[in-house]
């Protein structure tokens, strides 16, 4: 994740944020850079500053912001499927609606049971050259009809290896930054 995202390309408010982040902890770490501070500030301090500042386009407020994009999905295994009907999720693909750091929403041709625990597959390389894919175990929270042969699935992600973590984290951390800065939210004051 080092050195894929810049400071000087923040925003105004993360790049304050980060400073404030930076200064506090250079007292106890002569040899911290801006850069690291940055990494630290996002995986410590990012989800409760975009809480205390952000609301979605709606005003709901939700422990981790949520990024609505269209990626790619696949289900390559089922751990735990809920139901008594044994289906092979290795043929089960779908279009992530929005992601987060704690999970996804994704369409899919295919209805998978609520608590059900499988293994995704997200390839970020389809969309940022400089990221790879990332696959996580997840439950599924929600399955929802959409309209026919179509469902909604929510998935909270339940463990990520430490690679498919930060590659998560880089690609969050870009594009929330990114939509901050271009999309004119409104700060709450």
């Amino acid at each position: 994740m080092k050195d894929n995202i810049k400071y000087k390309n923040l925003s105004k408010n993360i790049k304050a944020e980060v400073e404030k982040y930076y200064n506090y902890r250079k007292k106890s770490d002569d040899n911290l850079r801006i850069e690291d501070a940055m990494y630290s500030w996002f995986n410590e301090n990012f989800d409760e500053w975009i809480q205390e500042h952000y609301t979605d386009i709606n005003g709901n407020k939700r422990k981790h912001y949520r990024l609505d994009i269209e990626i790619p999905v696949r289900i390559i295994d089922t751990i735990i499927e809920s139901s008594k009907d044994e289906q092979s999720a290795l043929d089960i693909a779908g279009t992530i609606m929005n992601i987060s750091k704690g999970g996804l929403y994704f369409r899919s041709k295919n209805f998978i049971e609520i608590s059900s625990i499988i293994k995704v597959k997200i390839d970020f390389s389809a969309i940022d050259n400089n990221l790879k894919e990332v696959e996580a175990l997840a439950m599924v929270l929600r399955s929802d009809k959409i309209k026919k042969n179509e469902y909604g699935i929510g998935l909270m992600f339940s463990s990520i290896y430490d690679e498919h973590k930060e590659n998560l984290d880089m690609f969050l951390f870009r594009n929330i930054a990114h939509h901050i800065h271009l999309s004119g939210h409104k700060i709450i004051e």
